[in-house]
């Protein structure tokens, strides 16, 4: 069920004004502004809806809606147990039903991130610009300083591969012997087209520890449409996806992205007054988990070689909050021969990428990067391991723009590299 922001009155008296918002939240430490807080936000919610402002017009008020990362450690930190994650998409599909999304939103939720081949053939064009020349041109040309925070975004790209994961399944899936697990593996956007080397390892890190592994044909989970208040497509792509996973008869369902497993699981929620969807989606939804804790529940298998290495661990807002995911990763990583775990201060604080919030709100989110980047270089780690594709873009590009010693990994990139060690 989405609720509209009208319904919502009686979750946004509950804001006490406390403060104790202000000692966790990463917008409000990188700028001071009150409205960048979860309880300045909630201020403008509420007097938007008392009649005191218009929530739909107002630049300055959608802008500090907007500047959210909707990471939830302000709800997480919240005595009166305020929703302000909630009610800030809220907030945003009020807006959007209002107003529709500015066109490059638009272009890529609709447009691109609908569907998967849209994306994977954007993915390509974005091969092509990097390979061509075109890339080379445009930094040095001055063109990508036109463009302003947009041309400094750029520089988080990744190395687009030539090949899609999906493209390499048939090469990686392989029939188990005797499989404990049959399990449905869910390949996000972002994995499927930038990181298929995550999700081959995934995959074979799956298969070894005797999962027999399906990979149904689905769409991008949503959670950028929920993120930006595109509630008809989020709803859409939902019912698509149950679809898929319908066709399968599965013991769980995995993905190696926290804010897909985060997305996913949702939709019990998103639909709980569907009644053609409703059932399916509870099914579904209880069997979505994050790859490392479904792998840290099973008992993963311990013939690995030594990786010698010293390693600390970014948690995924939607892992760590979402999915109450924290103990597990770290289980893993010292389970692994060789690997010397440090624990990062602040570990569990949003790095600024959040989804695409560095792209949209570039300055700013380096600005929360920095205070991240800072703790890694504390910990005198070589690497920096996540389970989020989105954090994993933002703390590569991190390390590289302060010129850091280290490498960002996923954690079951490290495990991959363990088995095939032994």
């Amino acid at each position: 069920m989405v609720k509209a922001l009208k319904d919502m009155l009686e979750d946004v008296v509950r804001c006490n004004k406390c403060g104790f918002c202000q000692e966790v939240c990463p917008t409000y430490k990188a700028t001071g502004e009150e409205f960048s807080l979860a309880r300045g936000r909630n201020r403008l919610i509420r007097l938007s809806l008392e009649g005191t402002f218009d929530l739909i017009h107002n630049p300055e008020i959608n802008h500090h809606i907007y500047s959210c990362l909707l990471c939830g450690a302000c709800v997480n930190a919240c005595p009166s147990s305020v929703i302000t994650d909630t009610l800030v998409k809220a907030a945003r599909a009020e807006i959007t039903r209002a107003k529709g999304q500015p066109f490059p939103i638009r272009l890529a939720l609709r447009g691109v991130l609908a569907k998967q081949r849209r994306l994977t053939l954007g993915a390509k064009a974005l091969r092509f610009y990097q390979r061509s020349g075109a890339r080379w041109l445009a930094r040095h040309t001055g063109f990508l300083k036109l463009l302003g925070a947009l041309g400094k975004a750029e520089g988080l790209l990744p190395d687009i591969p030539g090949y899609t994961l999906r493209d390499r399944l048939p090469h990686i899936l392989k029939p188990p012997v005797r499989p404990r697990y049959r399990v449905a593996y869910f390949a996000g956007c972002v994995i499927n087209n930038f990181f298929p080397a995550i999700g081959e390892a995934t995959l074979r890190v799956l298969q070894h520890n005797d999962c027999e592994v399906v990979v149904p044909s689905t769409n991008c989970c949503g959670i950028p449409h929920e993120a930006y208040g595109d509630v008809e497509i989020l709803l859409d792509l939902a019912k698509q996806n149950l679809e898929a996973f319908k066709q399968h008869k599965v013991d769980a369902i995995i993905t190696d992205c926290a804010s897909c497993a985060h997305g996913l699981h949702n939709y019990a929620q998103l639909l709980e007054d569907d009644p053609h969807y409703k059932d399916l989606a509870r099914e579904v939804a209880g069997k979505v988990q994050d790859a490392v804790a479904f792998l840290a529940s099973l008992g993963i298998k311990k013939d690995m070689g030594s990786l010698n290495i010293t390693a600390t661990y970014h948690d995924p807002c939607h892992a760590v909050r979402g999915l109450k995911v924290k103990k597990e990763p770290r289980e893993i990583l010292k389970a692994i021969p060789g690997v010397n775990f440090v624990e990062m201060n602040e570990a569990d604080w949003c790095c600024g990428g959040a989804g695409s919030y560095n792209v949209t709100h570039y300055e700013l989110s380096m600005r929360i990067l920095e205070r991240k980047m800072k703790n890694f270089q504390l910990t005198g780690a070589q690497y920096l391991v996540t389970s989020c594709p989105a954090c994993l873009l933002q703390l590569a590009h991190g390390l590289n723009v302060h010129g850091l010693p280290g490498k960002a990994v996923h954690i079951m990139q490290l495990l991959d590299q363990a088995y095939q060690k032994k």
